[in-house]
């Protein structure tokens, strides 16, 4: 888990609603809310998301068709319980909803500042066109919010090792690890670890 000791401005941001943006009537703060970015999600002392994890990651690229179930991950980790050179590996979840075309069923990027920008006059539809003669790509003139996450591996805002995890935080009856989500018929401990 992330360190306790956090201050609200050093707690890491879990949730980005970009659908949120605009909206004038409500009260700002840079941990919640911003008219011009929209609504926010910090937290701390979480427990990671646990993954297979081999240190090769894939990208979304501009173009790419979003997930038609479930979020769009825009960088899918490499790695099962069947590659000897995964690891079971900690991994914040950053989750959003950002604007992308119902048509084409592709993310979009906006113009935020400048002339015509989203942060100027707060239209998706002026900032996304405005951005086509950037970046190429086709917009249909139709967009959405769709919901993406994106996997951090955990390498820093670690506990001090006085707080490190035990055996029993990951194999006890209540212990963090969905070993069947990761492919173990149950626990590992208790049915084997995974066959060379």
């Amino acid at each position: 888990p992330w360190s306790c000791t956090l201050t609200e401005k050093e707690r890491p941001e879990m949730w980005w609603c970009w659908s949120q943006a605009g909206d004038g009537r409500r009260k700002e703060n840079p941990h919640h809310y911003l008219k011009i970015k929209g609504q926010f999600v910090y937290g701390q002392d979480l427990v990671p998301e646990y993954h297979w994890f081999n240190g090769k990651v894939d990208r979304y690229l501009q173009g790419d068709p979003i997930a038609t179930k479930g979020p769009t991950v825009l960088n899918p980790l490499h790695g099962d319980i069947q590659d000897p050179s995964a690891r079971i590996w900690p991994f914040k979840a950053h989750w959003a909803k950002q604007p992308y075309d119902t048509v084409t069923r592709c993310l979009l990027v906006p113009v935020t500042g400048g002339p015509g920008g989203y942060w100027h006059n707060f239209n998706w539809d002026q900032a996304l066109r405005l951005n086509v003669t950037n970046t190429g790509q086709v917009y249909s003139g139709h967009y959405g919010f769709a919901e993406t996450v994106t996997y951090w591996p955990l390498s820093h805002m670690v506990t001090p090792k006085a707080q490190a995890l035990r055996c029993v935080d990951c194999h006890g009856p209540d212990g963090r690890m969905d070993f069947k989500a990761l492919g173990y018929p149950g626990d590992p401990a208790l049915v084997g670890g995974r066959k060379p």
